[in-house]
Parts: C-alpha cells; structure tokens; sequence
C-alpha cells in the first residue's frame, strides 16, 4: 500500500513504518545517507540481501563487514523480514520528518537556466517568510523545454515562472475573450 504526501511522492506503508523505528534509534543523520548510498548503488547487495536461497547467517555477516555498526542489527531485522529494499526509502521518509520537525522545508526547482545565487536566495526568502520555515532543501533540475524562467514546488504548492506558462496564460486569456 502506498500513501502520498503533500508533495505528491508515493511513499510505502512499510518505509513510513520503517521510519518511525529510525526515528526511536536516533541513528546519526551521516550514518544513514552513507547507508542508503551504499544500498542505492549496488542493486546486487539489495538482491542478495533479500535472497531466500542465501542463509540468514551469511547476510548477517555480509552487514557486519559493509555497513555501519549503529544501523546493522535495523539492517539485519529489514533483512530477516525480506523488506531490504525499503531501507533507502526509509531513510528518505526519516530525514523529510527530521527536516519538517527542524522547520526545513523541501523545494523542487525547475529550471531552464540555473538561477543566480542571489537570485536563488531571494527564493528562499520568499520561500521562509511564506511557510514559516527555517530553511529550504532544495531539488533541482534542469529543463530547457521550459524555454526560460524557472517552477517552483514548495509543499504541494506550484510556483510557474516559466515562459511556457507565460504563453499559455496568456493564450488562455485570449481565447476567453
């Protein structure tokens, strides 16, 4: 079962689970994004992890060598369980609850063009004063379809400053008329 959040992004029911736990054994921050960087980049560990032909035994020692220790006996647990692939998800949905409770706020910003720095501090400015937030995460990608200007996701919530969007408002008001 997946659920959305206000930012639109499905998320499992067993990585919002999983990161309720994360958030009981306050592992540090650093030690989770090298865990789910070792997670993401080797598809071949996950496979082997969630394997039923390999023995739980041999898996509990292949998390001793690679992982850090704070999170091996979580690891060892998402292992037993065969729900290994939801860990970097997990983490995800940890740290997006760790930013929200710190007052950070995820942006995702579109862009044709990347924006100035003072440009781009200006937007979280904005972004800061408009949801009362401490601080701004931001996602960004690079779109030249856009033509120019940027978009703009805060918190469920789209900010379109492109051209494109631009020409299409402008031809919506020209054919009501």
């Amino acid at each position: 079962m997946k659920t959305a959040n206000r930012n639109g992004e499905r998320r499992s029911m067993t990585a919002i689970r999983y990161a309720a736990v994360l958030a009981e054994l306050d592992i540090p921050q650093d030690l989770l994004a090298r865990t789910s960087e070792i997670l993401r980049q080797s598809s071949g560990l996950s496979e082997a992890l969630e394997s039923p032909v390999i023995q739980k035994e041999a898996k509990h020692r292949v998390i001793d060598r690679i992982f850090p220790a704070a999170v091996r006996n979580f690891l060892k647990v998402a292992t037993d369980c065969g729900k290994i692939g939801y860990v970097p998800e997990s983490i995800d949905v940890y740290r997006a609850r760790m930013e929200r409770e710190a007052g950070i706020v995820a942006a995702r910003l579109v862009y044709a063009e990347p924006p100035s720095g003072g440009r781009l501090a200006k937007m979280e400015q904005f972004i800061c004063r408009r949801y009362r937030a401490s601080g701004v995460r931001w996602r960004m990608e690079e779109d030249k379809s856009l033509m120019g200007g940027f978009l703009l996701n805060v918190d469920g919530r789209e900010y379109d400053y492109t051209v494109r969007g631009r020409l299409k408002r402008l031809e919506q008001k020209l054919t009501w008329r």
